[in-house]
């Protein structure tokens, strides 16, 4: 009987240690699993910080490397050409012996508008050109300019009340829509674009075009030659999501939504 007692109490402590036992080695695993995903987050979320910072200063150069083209040709094809016709007049006004003057009048509003045009280039050039406006206000800017080629007409539309969004992410999205505009100037063949905004419970913006399109055979390929790749790359680094739709003759459309945070 006091055997029977003594196999019961043995088979309880060697119970208990084993379970014990079983227990502290499950504690010591979980913590090192917990600890190796721990790591394993903090190591992605390395990554994706280190991907948006270069992201984000990449946007920044490219935005900059715009600017300078699109000044480039402003003072080429509107300055440039006000300034020689100025020029051409005042040789014609050094020829006649007698002032003429609606000429003079015709020399001062040209060279006024091609200095009106040099402060909007100079304002341009600003860096924190981007900063100081919010989103809506500097897509409407890159949309004046192009249109003031008088080659595409440019729209804007706007439902809601615009929502404030972190500064390194406005830039990122302006970036976003200066390469879909840029995209379309450069490959679409398009007479108009189309720029809506919709400040709903996430930011959604469409950029269409009325231009020459592609078909879904041409998309991938096109994608990685027309830089459509980085927009929907750029969009998801930001949690948000690009889609691109095109139909050949019917124009192309981008439409991006993101959240606000």
């Amino acid at each position: 009987m006091q055997k029977d007692h003594y196999n019961e109490v043995f088979l309880a402590v060697l119970l208990t240690t084993v379970i014990f036992l079983f227990l502290s080695i499950a504690i010591v695993f979980l913590m090192l699993y917990f600890q190796k995903k721990k790591f394993q987050y903090a190591k992605e979320r390395g990554e994706l910080e280190k991907q948006y910072g270069e992201q984000l200063l990449q946007s920044r150069l490219e935005m900059q490397e715009q600017t300078f083209e699109t000044i480039s040709d402003e003072i080429h094809d509107n300055v440039g050409q006000l300034l020689s016709l100025a020029k051409l007049q005042l040789s014609i006004l050094e020829q006649n012996e007698i002032s003429d003057k609606s000429l003079i009048t015709e020399i001062k509003g040209n060279v006024g508008n091609a200095l009106t045009d040099l402060r909007d280039i100079a304002k341009s050039l600003s860096t924190s050109r981007i900063q100081e406006l919010s989103l809506l206000q500097a897509v409407e800017q890159e949309l004046q300019r192009i249109g003031r080629a008088g080659i595409i007409v440019c729209k804007v539309a706007v439902t809601g009340n615009e929502q404030q969004i972190a500064e390194q992410k406005k830039i990122i999205i302006f970036r976003i829509v200066q390469e879909s505009l840029q995209n379309i100037l450069k490959h679409a063949q398009a007479t108009t674009i189309n720029v809506e905004f919709d400040f709903s419970e996430q930011l959604n913006i469409i950029i269409e075009d009325n231009g020459v399109g592609f078909s879904a055979g041409e998309k991938v390929k096109i994608e990685t030659g027309l830089g459509l790749q980085n927009i929907v790359k750029r969009a998801t680094l930001i949690n948000g999501e690009a889609t691109i739709n095109s139909i050949i003759n019917n124009g192309t459309k981008i439409t991006l939504t993101i959240p606000y945070v």
